[in-house]
């Protein structure tokens, strides 16, 4: 009897340790609560942190048991605050380190190889919508023809752009064997703009760059940071802004002062502006000063439909967004920090954007959760939506498709716009040649020339006038080409 009693004493206990440890990670959490309790605040050396340290996937809220939209800002924040802290290669932020984030090149270059370029700028900012679209990687503004359309500052110069990725992406063969990328995979696209004697170069975080052959400095204007979470394949989407890229559309008025997008005169009046938030079919680099540059303004400061209650999604995101930019203020403003770091104080976190239910499509709207609105001033300016409408903005998964069933790593899948570049750019293809071939040794003459022209490829040996697979004659006769 007595045993009896121990055992089911001891059984009691451990039911109600267990329920007392569920209760714990499943209690509800209100939003002003969740902001309250959102911490942004890091070790005074957060710089020195290791990639190692870095999360692979979103946290779980003590509270709930579930991540919330507080862990989904510190997962940006923990990436972000990373990517710009100095690495071991001096002179460069870790974003910028090759060996972690190669350089996206041109259509067919390899990226993964060691011939690694300083820079790889293109110019081209209008993109389809339509996820199933095959992506062209937009040409080197040394490269560009016709129809390409660009964003200009309001000194007449072009914006810039560059697109990295993270190094574990050039084993596109391991990617494949699983239907989601693995946590810690990221994709960074950087806006720059030319800075002159009128910008204060130490206000942007800025680099030197050789374009057409000649010098230039650039400061970034702009950056897409985007990272897989093990529990959130979908991709957490985060974009920044600097502070002085456009005034906001709903405070265009009398006092307001010219922005490195916005006119004087349309940031005081929107009768003034032009070609609000257009782009501009051009490919020059500076603007023949018969030419007027567009002007920019930003729809959605927070990537958010602004003015609703805390006890909304909508406003519990601005309220985290607020709060993280203010914390981010603090760190950038702390003693001892690396010099090269200070200048972050002069970007903003627009937002970031994720889904729910992972079991779902991205495509559900219903499932899409943080910045609904999400858009960059210089990377989605004619995306951006209308101030105060909701749903009017065209984000990131309106272009970028996650399956929930199907592949996101084959090169038919819509959520990455660069990993079938990255492919390309290792494997050999088929190259016409600009005239017929009947020989070896013409083939040893012509086929290094249309090898090198197409993407700075190497002929393989191998030339053929027939199709491969119905051994019909072909049209014109085609090389083999590889990267080098």
């Amino acid at each position: 009897m007595k045993l009896s009693k121990l055992l089911l004493s001891l059984c009691l206990v451990v039911v109600s340790i267990h329920q007392a440890h569920a209760a714990s990670g499943n209690k509800t959490l209100s939003n002003a609560d969740q902001v309250e309790n959102c911490s942004f605040a890091k070790a005074n050396n957060w710089w020195q942190a290791t990639y190692a340290s870095l999360p692979s996937a979103v946290a779980n809220n003590p509270t709930t048991g579930d991540p919330e939209f507080c862990e989904f800002y510190q997962f940006s924040q923990d990436w972000f605050l990373y990517l710009i802290s100095p690495s071991p290669t001096k002179n460069l932020a870790n974003w910028q380190d090759p060996k972690q984030f190669p350089l996206l090149e041109t259509s067919g270059t390899d990226s993964c190889d060691n011939d690694v370029p300083k820079n790889a700028f293109n110019v081209r900012t209008v993109k389809s919508t339509d996820a199933k679209e095959d992506f062209v990687i937009p040409e080197r503004i040394d490269q560009a023809g016709r129809n390409v359309y660009a964003i200009y500052d309001q000194q007449g110069n072009i914006v810039f752009y560059e697109v990295r990725f993270s190094i574990n992406l050039c084993d596109y063969k391991k990617m494949q064997m699983k239907n989601n990328f693995p946590g810690k995979t990221a994709e960074l696209k950087m806006a720059w703009r030319v800075l002159t004697k009128n910008d204060s170069k130490d206000d942007f975080y800025h680099m030197e760059a050789t374009i057409s052959g000649k010098p230039y400095l650039l400061g970034l204007v702009g950056w897409h940071i985007v990272v897989a979470a093990d529990n959130h394949p979908e991709m957490v989407w985060m974009t920044l802004d600097h502070n002085s890229n456009a005034v906001e559309c709903t405070k265009i008025a009398a006092g307001q002062n010219a922005y490195d997008f916005t006119s004087a005169a349309c940031a005081k009046n929107a009768a003034d502006c032009n070609n609000l938030n257009k782009t501009l079919n051009s490919t020059a680099i500076t603007l023949p000063s018969t030419v007027q540059p567009n002007d920019i303004c930003q729809q959605f400061k927070y990537g958010t439909l602004e003015g609703q209650p805390i006890t909304t999604k909508d406003g519990l995101n601005i309220a985290l967004v607020k709060k993280l930019n203010g914390e981010l203020q603090n760190l950038f403003t702390q003693p001892k920090l690396p010099k090269s770091l200070a200048v972050w104080k002069h970007y903003q976190v627009t937002g970031a954007l994720w889904i729910s239910d992972i079991n779902k499509d991205s495509s559900d709207t219903t499932n899409q959760r943080g910045s609904l609105e999400l858009a960059n001033t210089v990377m989605e300016t004619e995306f951006q939506g209308t101030a105060g409408q909701a749903n009017s903005a065209t984000n990131c998964f309106a272009c970028h498709n996650y399956s929930a069933t199907q592949s996101n790593t084959s090169t038919s899948a819509g959520l990455s716009h660069i990993f079938d570049d990255i492919i390309a750019g290792q494997q050999c293809r088929d190259v016409q040649s600009s005239v017929t071939i009947n020989s070896q040794p013409q083939a040893q003459t012509q086929c290094p020339t249309t090898c090198k022209t197409a993407g700075a490829l190497k002929w393989n040996g191998q030339w053929t006038n027939q199709d491969a697979k119905t051994g019909k004659q072909l049209p014109m006769t085609v090389c083999g080409c590889c990267p080098n």
